[in-house]
């Protein structure tokens, strides 16, 4: 009796630990106000538009031709800010955060499709009135901009996509299994730390992920709505084929991929380049000792080939 008392013991120890655990990680990774995000991270310039009920955060700047940047998935407009120094001289750049990222916020009709996608890039273009404009986009922005330069290749005038996704590849059968319910609020226990690997894994470089980049990303990751937005974009990933849709694509196009890329291989280039049939060109360029985020990796570099395409020097 003695020793099952004690196990008895023992056992209601570890679940209050274990309850008082899971209370502290949801309370020391609770959501941030859209307030606090915007008054730390929204910098000069910042507005916000409605489009088709979603209160997009964006920025304009610079002088010229439109230029649209769609940032990667789980980073935000900020990302782009290399770029922005040496392109805003030759263009209008413009940028905002994508759905639940950064400042933006959820997608009150939790679709997160590349439809959806698509159709809040033009409408944010229509309410700055421009119906023509080169686009870019980085991983997930730049499978938003391949879809709309396929299905609305009037407005496109040049396209480039920086480590683009969509290409067929081996995948992992667990992980094509649909999401849970409950998984969107596990999203709620991850401690800040965690995500350190995290970024590091798409980085060649560790050192380029600083504490400073960590704090930003976890608390725009915290903003009001984003983890539970994060859990239906991730159920409505679409892993089709984009092959048909990028045979649509009619615009000048630039590749620009890092070599050494852990998440989507040097290959997809090729892969790419055999898929644009239509393109009016097709330039790839490779980027050595790099992985898959070029702003970061290969900020200077990446902006200025990017400007001389857009500019015909390519």
């Amino acid at each position: 009796m003695i020793v099952l008392r004690w196990i008895g013991r023992l056992l209601a120890g570890l679940l209050l630990l274990l309850v008082l655990s899971v209370v502290y990680l949801w309370w020391s990774n609770r959501d941030l106000s859209p307030e606090y995000v915007e008054a730390k991270y929204g910098g000069e310039g910042l507005m916000q538009a409605d489009i088709l009920g979603v209160p997009v955060r964006y920025k304009v700047e610079g002088s010229g031709p439109p230029l649209v940047l769609l940032h990667s998935h789980f980073f935000s407009m900020r990302l782009w800010q290399p770029w922005v120094d040496i392109l805003k001289d030759d263009f209008t750049v413009v940028r905002y955060d994508l759905t639940n990222h950064g400042l933006t916020g959820p997608d009150p009709t939790e679709d997160y499709s590349r439809e959806r996608g698509m159709n809040l890039l033009l409408g944010l273009m229509d309410h700055l009135g421009y119906p023509r404009f080169h686009l870019g986009g980085s991983s997930t922005g730049g499978a938003i901009a391949w879809y709309t330069a396929a299905r609305h290749p009037e407005r496109i005038d040049k396209l480039i996509l920086v480590n683009a996704p969509g290409m067929p590849r081996v995948t992992n059968k667990y992980m094509d299994q649909a999401l849970p319910g409950w998984f969107g609020y596990v999203l709620y226990l991850l401690p800040k730390e965690l995500f350190r690997a995290f970024l590091q894994s798409p980085i060649v470089d560790d050192s380029l992920v600083t504490d400073d980049m960590l704090t930003e990303f976890h608390e725009l990751y915290r903003r009001e709505g984003n983890r539970m937005g994060e859990f239906h974009r991730m159920r409505a990933y679409d892993k089709s084929d984009p092959r048909p849709d990028l045979a649509r694509i009619i615009a000048p196009t630039l590749i620009q991929w890092g070599e050494a890329n852990p998440q989507l291989p040097v290959e997809h280039v090729a892969q790419y380049e055999a898929a644009l049939t239509q393109a009016a060109s097709v330039t790839p360029i490779v980027y050595p000792g790099v992985g898959h985020v070029l702003p970061i990796e290969a900020p200077e570099a990446s902006a200025r080939d990017a400007r001389n395409f857009l500019l015909g020097a390519l």
